[in-house]
């Protein structure tokens, strides 16, 4: 009565609607149907603050007080405190127990759960302990999850060091940690000695992870393929060591900056793969299994990479194989992974040559997969038009399209500003509504029942529209920017009711990334499901011996098993976990795929109804539909962990990592082709050259496709005054080509390149060949030639102005 509003009367006794309803109620004013919303700079009405006088607490229980001899008993026992129950599980016990909520909830059938009253134990002549109790777990003892700096040698020191939180440095003192030791820690001779060893990472909040490489200014690091202590190494060029030093600089500076903690320079920088879980091998044992998760860190400084922990994480501890008797009781039920009735539930009687005999429940007949048929339908119904596209057909301003296709506020006087946009599409928040809109590589796409809302909402407010129109650009709109100012309010609330008619704040909004299916398509895939469980033949149980460990799956184990599995929408699939809001083997169809950094997610319909079922945001009937992580089900469509056949080596997701940079080519620095398996050469295939540019004369020549200037081997020759080119790598190609005399140009201008495609020197012949004759030089060597040689085409002539051009007589003559 004190905090809800009259609208919501129906929460509380009858006997009490009067006093929030009837005007003649003494307390009517604290319900008032008309108040006003103070923004405080926000934009949606729900982030408003209400502005209504705080209950008067006499006065209410003044009124309350003539109504509540009216109450029934079991309205006044619901207003008591209760005792304290406690229910616990009895296998012995097995009853229905009726549904609490007819029409809403469902009886529960096989209850085996026993409510008793609870009685808190009583602390009376116990003695209170001040301080902390004997064998507390402190430091760098502390329990897995809890950070501690000690797990590091480390000191601390109160002073000015500018640390950075909030977007400013902080002006006061701060307590500074500094981490010992950190020029050992950081070399890379001790950084190597930790490929492929598990670490902890992400200090102080540590993590646990494999060192996959480590890399320092000048080379990466591998672990050796053949386990010798002698780690592979690869040279950086000038990209990655600029890389390198700018990482090393980003991990020092966010240690520094952000948390506190001086670490030193950075000389060794560690590339992990994190711990993603346990997994379960075939002969039944559990290990760890690293690999790269996204939106985590991959690369820490070696300085803060902890080698070992106390206290282990007891989640992930390996354990041995057990023996099949062991694993897989008599009694105990699993499911089967074999090919035939693959993922039916069974009950193990017997064990064989460590191997089971199981009672298992099978299907005559194959399943039929009617969610993919949906799928399939809906996507060559479905159909997506791009924003420009939509734009020109509707004859709209692309910036008008996206206005109010998004939120788009409206300011009117005496009103909070209203979103009078159609909600469509959220860009800052990486949204999309399901069956509307969807954005590809392009941008925004809009699907046919989106334009045509957007027709109906300019039939209908065709003044609105165009009044966007007239300033496309803006960003602050008023009522009074689309029509008169008698007539601009209501107008205004005439829009903001229809947009709340057609629900568009309801539209389902889902990840940009997410793979969805709307409510039609869904809907068909649950009928079709009842269909398939109505027509269906039941089960049966048959006997099977012979059954191999790696062919049952525990439902504790289906977290070790089934993460790597592929799912695609209309898949058919089966709960296998025996926790979980989802009963245990019931099946079910993918209707809906989100990804998060750590998992991903499936929206299911499934076949049957049970209790803490949801409705998928109103896109199937109640108590259908959930929404449970990869691992939980099995993938009954695309069968991946078949035990036992060729198909599961073929189906069964492979993570394989195999860098290009390790070791294998000329020698032992990793030059060359990294060496794959065998010691053979490991390549990529490379694209197919452009074509070959300039003349058959010109490739001979060496001439590449565009233009080089210098002095070394390229297209084009240096530029020198008063000689030579100077260019040895040239003359000593030339060495075995004689020039005629008809290639001999004096101090003219001569063939481009010369007679190999190279181009002369200034003031010079065309280039000669390198001569070691004992020949002395002419008289007038000194002399300062002007004419330009070598610019003929093809041989050292040709096109040359001769000797009026020069002023020192002849730049050079072949020496023979």
């Amino acid at each position: 009565m004190g905090v809800l509003p009259d609208r919501s009367k129906s929460i509380v006794p009858k006997v009490y609607h009067d006093l929030m309803t009837n005007p003649a109620s003494p307390i009517i004013d604290f319900y008032p149907r008309d108040f006003e919303l103070d923004m405080n700079g926000k934009k949606m009405e729900w982030e408003a603050v209400v502005k209504i006088p705080f209950i008067d607490e006499k006065r209410l229980l003044d009124a309350m007080a003539p109504k509540n001899a009216l109450l029934s008993d079991d309205e006044k026992f619901r207003n008591e405190f209760g005792v304290t129950l406690k229910f616990s599980h009895d296998p012995d016990i097995d009853f229905t127990y009726p549904s609490s909520l007819v029409g809403v909830f469902p009886d529960i059938p096989h209850c085996h759960c026993v409510e008793n009253i609870f009685d808190l134990p009583t602390i009376e002549g116990l003695e209170y302990h001040v301080g902390l109790m004997d064998g507390v777990k402190l430091g760098d003892a502390a329990l897995a999850g809890f950070p501690s700096l000690a797990t590091l040698p480390y000191n601390a020191t109160l002073g000015f060091h500018g640390v950075n939180v909030f977007q400013q440095d902080s002006r006061n003192e701060s307590m500074v940690v500094t981490i010992e030791n950190a020029e050992e820690r950081t070399n890379v001779k001790t950084a190597t000695m930790k490929l492929g060893q598990r670490v902890f990472v992400g200090y102080p909040f540590l993590n646990e992870a494999k060192v996959v490489k480590v890399s320092d200014e000048l080379f990466d690091y591998f672990p050796a393929e053949d386990g010798t202590s002698h780690p592979i190494q690869n040279p950086h060029g000038p990209r990655e060591i600029d890389d390198f030093r700018k990482k090393a600089e980003r991990l020092e500076n966010t240690y520094s900056k952000r948390l506190g903690i001086i670490i030193g320079p950075v000389e060794s920088i560690m590339h992990v793969e994190m711990l993603k879980g346990l997994k379960k091998t075939d002969e039944g044992a559990t290990i760890k299994e690293y690999a790269v998760i996204p939106g985590m860190d991959t690369e820490f400084a070696s300085q803060v990479v902890v080698d070992e922990v106390i206290s282990e994480d007891p989640r992930f501890i390996e354990k041995a194989a057990v023996p099949i008797e062991e694993e897989f009781p008599p009694g105990s039920r699993n499911f089967f992974l074999g090919e035939f009735n693959y993922g039916r539930p069974l009950e193990v009687v017997g064990h064989t040559d460590n191997k089971a005999e199981v009672w298992l429940s099978v299907i005559k007949g194959k399943e039929v997969e009617f969610g993919k048929m949906i799928v399939q339908s809906q996507k060559t119904q479905s159909t997506y038009t791009p924003s420009f596209a939509v734009a020109k057909m509707l004859g709209l301003h692309p910036l008008v399209l996206s206005k109010i296709t998004s939120s788009f506020s409206v300011s009117a006087l005496g009103l909070p500003r209203l979103n009078l946009g159609l909600n469509l599409k959220f860009e800052s928040k990486k949204l999309k509504v399901l069956g509307y809109s969807r954005r590809s590589d392009k941008g925004w796409e809009f699907s046919n029942k989106a334009i045509e809302l957007l027709s109906t909402y300019m039939t209908k407010f065709p003044e609105f529209i165009a009044g966007i129109q007239r300033k496309p650009q803006g960003n602050e709109y008023e009522d009074t920017d689309f029509y008169p100012k008698e007539i601009a309010g209501a107008k205004i609330k005439e829009i903001a009711a229809w947009l709340k008619s057609i629900e568009s704040k309801n539209f389902e909004k889902v990840p940009l990334d997410a793979e969805q299916l709307d409510s039609d398509a869904v809907m068909a895939i649950e009928q079709a499901a009842d269909n398939a469980l109505a027509s269906g033949p039941p089960p049966e149980a048959k006997k099977l011996k012979g059954v191999p460990r790696n062919a049952l799956m525990k439902p504790s184990d289906a977290e070790h098993r089934l993460g790597n599995q592929k799912f695609a929408l209309g898949d058919r699939v089966v709960y296998v976990q025996d926790s979980g809001r989802v009963p245990i083997a019931t099946r079910g169809t993918i209707v809906g795929i989100s990804r998060t950094p750590r998992t991903i997610l499936l929206d299911i319909v499934f076949d049957v109804t049970f209790m803490s079922g949801t409705t998928l945001g109103e896109r199937c009937s109640p108590f259908r539909g959930s929404t449970v992580p990869i691992a939980s089900v099995l993938n009954l469509t695309n069968k991946q962990v078949i035990a036992g056949s060729k198909a599961a080596d073929e189906k069964r997701p492979i993570q394989v990592s195999n860098p290009l940079t390790i070791n294998g080519g000329y020698g032992q620095n990793g030059y060359g082709a990294p060496a794959g398996p065998g010691g053979r050469g490991q390549f990529r295939e490379a694209s197919a050259p452009p074509p070959l540019r300039g003349s058959f004369r010109g490739a001979v020549a060496g001439q590449q496709n565009g233009f080089q200037r210098g002095n070394g081997f390229a297209p084009r020759g240096g530029r020198g005054r008063g000689g030579y080119s100077n260019d040895n790598d040239m003359a000593s190609m030339m060495n075995n080509v004689s020039l005629t005399s008809d290639q001999q140009q004096m101090n003219g201008r001569g063939g481009r390149g010369g007679p190999n495609g190279f181009r002369g020197g200034r003031g010079g012949a065309a280039p000669q060949p390198q001569s070691f004759n004992a020949v002395p030089p002419p008289a007038n060597l000194d002399a300062r030639g002007r004419g330009r040689g070598g610019r003929g085409r093809g041989g050292g002539g040709g096109r040359g102005r001769g000797t009026p051009r020069g002023r020192g007589g002849i730049a050079q003559e072949q020496q023979t």
